[in-house]
């Protein structure tokens, strides 16, 4: 039997240099801000906003993705749930979920284009 091999896997491109920055105590705090209201981790919110070319977050693509993907499956865990609850029940849904969904496929389309 083989040894399976743990661990992440060697990158073809490592990063090697590091580039250290001094911050106030809010600078740091907005920065990490920032980076939670997008799903990243500070140190990869930072490398994306210094790499970018100022016109938007150049997010690595697998990141960013796995992030959508992850948000648009709660999303639709729950919407599941509701339209369970509502063919269920036989109750009318509640008039402010019809902008809602259209806001959702708004944003579906977006991201799949």
């Amino acid at each position: 039997m083989k040894d399976a091999i743990m661990g992440r896997p060697i990158s073809s491109n490592p990063r090697q240099r590091q580039l250290n920055l001094s911050l106030t105590d809010d600078e740091l705090r907005s920065i990490c801000m920032r980076a939670a209201a997008v799903g990243m981790r500070p140190v990869h919110f930072g490398r994306a906003i210094l790499l970018s070319d100022g016109n938007h977050v150049a997010a690595p693509d697998n990141h960013l993705s796995r992030l959508i993907h992850q948000q648009l499956v709660r999303l639709g865990s729950n919407l599941n749930q509701i339209a369970r609850h509502y063919n269920r029940t036989g109750d009318p849904p509640p008039a402010d979920l019809e902008p809602l969904l259209r806001d959702i496929r708004q944003i579906i389309t977006k991201v799949r284009a």
